[in-house]
């Protein structure tokens, strides 16, 4: 059976990012692969249940200034590689490939890029262009979470790599469809970053609140725009009506206490939260970033507002709340946002199109 390294920034990060990673390599190791894991730095207690059958190893005990350590980091993963007799690597971080490509060269392992961000966005590292397109030109696949993040790269990329798209899976069982509004609070989740756009929900949400001050917005989450972000509430006389709650380990439970789910996101890849939020039946409202949500939210489970309109947005939160006074319509949008689910993101199918990722061979 293949011998498989995730080859990941930190382990130890409990991003999106590292969540989904864990989840597909648990998978492929109850099916039978030998699934390790490799961070560039500091993975040694991972934030997410990783199986006891996997190996978790590190190259560096803490974080380096990788730029000046380049080809020591290449020749430490090289050397990691050979005395590993890995068959295949996947990088789940695209930058990583500047580091994976020069450290197989001439190593008979199969490296496999793993995007989990839209083409288009760089994170602030420009770097991360460069590295695209050397994933591109140099490694053997890259996988991206959407069909619209395919054709970007197909596009705007000189590539021999077999790019693939493949979305990531929703990490929670199936509930059953809800029957009713029970809480009338709407639920934001993630790290308080610009990325995340917590400062444009807040900005739609004082205007919710001039029509429907009987729902309560409920944001969990920490980050560096936390102080930023609560003067903000502040200012617009927004604080009776939000509940601020920290990071929690386990979403589920916010999911389960909630009615809506709400995204107002700068931009995305494909977002494991309302990946998430549909397989517990919420109903969706969100920004229609670059990619992800529309390959997530039809007419059946949610609305779509413009990107990065915040009256839209506004609008489309209180067209969801005078429809859910109806609790028979409320209870036909969760279902179907479990069937869509069901449909298009349940574990099981998605593992197999990894599975024939993994075996196919060229």
């Amino acid at each position: 059976m293949k011998k498989i390294i995730f080859f990941s920034g930190s382990l130890n990060a409990s991003g999106g990012t590292e969540r989904v990673s864990t989840i597909i390599a648990n998978q492929l190791s109850e099916k039978g692969y030998i699934i390790q894991f490799l961070s560039l730095y500091d993975g040694n207690d991972p934030f997410f249940p990783v199986n006891n059958e996997i190996k978790i190893d590190t190259l560096f005990d803490k974080k380096i200034s990788f730029k000046k350590h380049y080809h020591k980091v290449v020749m430490k993963l090289r050397k990691y590689l050979q005395d590993n007799n890995v068959d295949i690597l996947i990088n789940i971080e695209s930058m990583l490939a500047l580091y994976s490509v020069p450290a197989c060269i001439g190593i008979n392992i199969r490296n496999i890029c793993w995007e989990h961000f839209n083409f288009h966005v760089d994170l602030g590292l420009k770097l991360r262009k460069v590295a695209r397109q050397v994933a591109a030109l140099f490694c053997d696949d890259v996988v991206t979470l959407t069909e619209t993040d395919k054709q970007f790269w197909i596009s705007h990329t000189i590539h021999k790599a077999k790019i693939t798209a493949i979305p990531n899976p929703a990490s929670f069982e199936l509930s059953k469809p809800r029957i009713a509004v029970k809480s009338k609070t709407v639920l934001a989740a993630g790290r308080l970053t610009y990325q995340k756009g917590f400062d444009l929900l807040l900005t739609a949400w004082a205007l919710v609140i001039k029509s429907r001050q009987d729902w309560t917005l409920r944001i969990v989450g920490s980050g560096e725009e936390h102080d930023i972000l609560r003067a903000q509430a502040d200012s617009l006389g927004l604080n009776q009506f939000i509940q601020w709650i920290p990071h929690v380990c386990n979403m589920k439970e916010q999911y389960d206490d909630v009615d809506i789910y709400v995204m107002s996101s700068r931009f995305e890849g494909l977002p494991m939260v309302l990946l998430e939020a549909i397989s517990t039946g919420l109903p969706l409202v969100s920004f229609d970033c670059k990619t992800g949500p529309k390959e997530i939210i039809d007419s059946s489970c949610g609305w779509l507002a413009s990107d990065g309109d915040t009256t839209m947005l506004a609008d489309k939160l209180l067209e969801a709340f005078n429809i859910f006074d109806d609790d028979d319509f409320y209870h036909q949008y969760s279902q179907s946002a479990i069937n869509k689910c069901r449909l298009e993101f349940a574990l099981e199918p998605i593992l197999n199109r990894w599975v024939s990722l993994i075996d196919y061979e060229k």
